[in-house]
């Protein structure tokens, strides 16, 4: 807090000639000393939805000043520009209209008769309804699509509920991701992904028209029918909290038929796309299905890799001005590239903060398959433009009813996949030689919805999420610590600050950082 005194006195002084005498007639007024006490040093708004109301304690040296003596101003400031009179009461309450921002929101009181201004300052941050926050996917009471948000401003989280009911979108099922692709305003999109049709929202407002389709935004000589190409996920992702991401350059986004589509909006001046990429060269006409997975390093992604499901092979994306991809043929080293002499098939995939045998910018990628004998195999890469193989571990049958699980989510941290069966928690350590089975107490018998490790808020932290619900009391959301300490045990620790009730049945979840 800060007090600032400003005399409103002038002072004039004449140098005359001959000589000049004081008759002392001055007007006096005693100083009323104010302190001002009880504003914090900041505060958070949703714009045009809270009521900011601070009521500040005063204290003057002149109790029984008449009140009318004072002049109240709340000011909003942007650096040395004026934006906003908030209120002119000593007590403020009112909604707040300026754009999503960090502001300073001064306190002014003048005192009429001696002119003395003392004020004091904070730290006002407006943020839109949306536009930074946790975005929850999943199903309402009635199976249908719908969301969840906890909102970030400053330092205060605020839970909105059914952010979709007004989208102006029919009623759809199968909630895939939610997901703020940040970037240029060019091409920066919010995009709600789900298996009974994709569509791109307002970012403001959250609403759509039917109309609002990855198809109308490519123009292709393939003949398919465009209204089919429903995105199921989007690359590169967030990186990190403040919306940045592995590529301000390239984009690709892989559709529930399994077709790629990539390019460079900054190249293209927008968010458009020609001819998927799931062909090889010398065979324009042959398309391959891709597996419902995109790897790339989520720090710095240049390239993607992807596995066609059709010759269960890994292929290569490097060449962001062609519609053509390359087979990966090196099947020497950890594990083969090439999965038909193995007999192996695709499971799961997921793309990580671990960066074993890397640099702070070489993250992994994981890749789970198995045989025809239910046996499964881990496989760690960097999925550069020459993609590395980093690791290959065999999972043991320690791991209870590991091909069962509902969901899998690997640890960038650790060598430690955790899976889930219902409402059972597990997690196998697969360190070559030390491998461990752990069941994971304390989720009672609510059913587990969604398994996923922050790789976007703070990615280095690493932390496990954990959605389960409950029929009568709805979705919970947890964070767990994964113990870095001790490697021969496998312990989460529960983050008590950061569980969220009330919730819809959580499917998956993803930060937004702007709007």
């Amino acid at each position: 807090m800060k007090k600032l005194l400003i005399p409103a006195l002038l002072l004039a002084t004449a140098f005359l000639a001959g000589c000049f005498k004081d008759k002392g007639n001055y007007d006096y007024h005693d100083i009323n000393e104010i302190t001002i006490s009880g504003i914090r040093s900041s505060y958070g708004v949703l714009r045009n939805v809270d009521l900011l109301q601070i009521e500040p304690g005063l204290v003057m040296t002149d109790e029984g000043t008449d009140p009318a003596r004072f002049q109240y101003d709340w000011v909003v400031m942007k650096g040395t520009t004026f934006l906003d009179t908030l209120g002119h009461d000593r007590t403020l309450s009112a909604v707040v209209d300026l754009p999503a921002d960090s502001y300073v929101l001064w306190y002014r009181i003048l005192d009429k008769q001696t002119r003395m201004v003392w004020r004091a300052k904070t730290t006002l941050t407006v943020g839109d309804a949306f536009s930074k926050g946790l975005m929850l996917i999943g199903e309402d009471a009635s199976g249908n699509v719908e969301a969840d948000m906890l909102v970030m401003v400053s330092s205060d989280t605020v839970l909105r509920k059914n952010i979709l009911a007004q989208s102006g979108l029919p009623p759809l099922q199968g909630p895939v991701e939610l997901m703020h692709t940040s970037g240029s305003e060019l091409y920066k999109r919010l995009w709600l992904m789900t298996r009974s049709g994709s569509y791109f929202l307002d970012r403001s407002s959250l609403k759509a028209d039917v109309n609002n389709r990855f198809g109308n935004l490519i123009v292709t000589s393939d003949n398919i029918d465009k209204t089919k190409l429903d995105p199921i996920q989007l690359a590169p992702q967030l990186r990190d909290s403040v919306g940045n991401t592995g590529s301000t350059i390239y984009r690709a986004v892989l559709c529930s038929n399994g077709l790629i589509y990539a390019g460079s909006p900054l190249i293209n001046g927008g968010d458009y796309y020609t001819n998927a990429i799931n062909r090889e060269s010398g065979d324009f006409a042959t398309t391959f299905k891709a597996a419902p997975f995109l790897f790339y390093p989520i720090q710095s992604m240049s390239s993607i890799v992807w596995y066609d499901t059709d010759n269960d092979r890994f292929m290569a994306y490097t060449n962001w001005a062609q519609s053509v991809s390359a087979p990966l043929t090196d099947n020497s080293g950890l594990f083969p590239w090439d999965q038909r002499a193995a007999g192996r098939k695709f499971v799961y995939g997921e793309n990580t903060r671990n960066t074993d045998g890397g640099t702070s910018t070489q993250t992994n990628s994981f890749a789970l398959l198995k045989n025809s004998s239910n046996e499964y195999f881990i496989y760690k890469f960097f999925a550069s433009a020459s993609p590395v193989k980093r690791g290959y571990y065999e999972v043991k049958p320690m791991a209870v009813d590991f091909g069962n699980a509902d969901f899998y989510a690997f640890s960038s941290r650790r060598s430690v996949v955790f899976y889930s069966i219902g409402n059972k928690l597990y997690a196998y350590d697969y360190n070559p030689g030390n491998e461990r089975f752990y069941e994971m107490p304390g989720f009672g018998t609510d059913e587990i919805t969604m398994l996923k490790f922050d790789t976007q808020i703070n990615g280095p932290v690493n932390s496990l999420f954990v959605a389960t619900y409950n029929a009568e009391t709805g979705g919970t959301l947890r964070r767990y610590a994964l113990d870095l300490l001790d490697p021969n045990t496998v312990q989460l620790i529960p983050q008590s600050e950061h569980v969220a009730t009330g919730l819809l049945k959580v499917r998956n979840m993803s930060w937004r950082a702007n709007n």
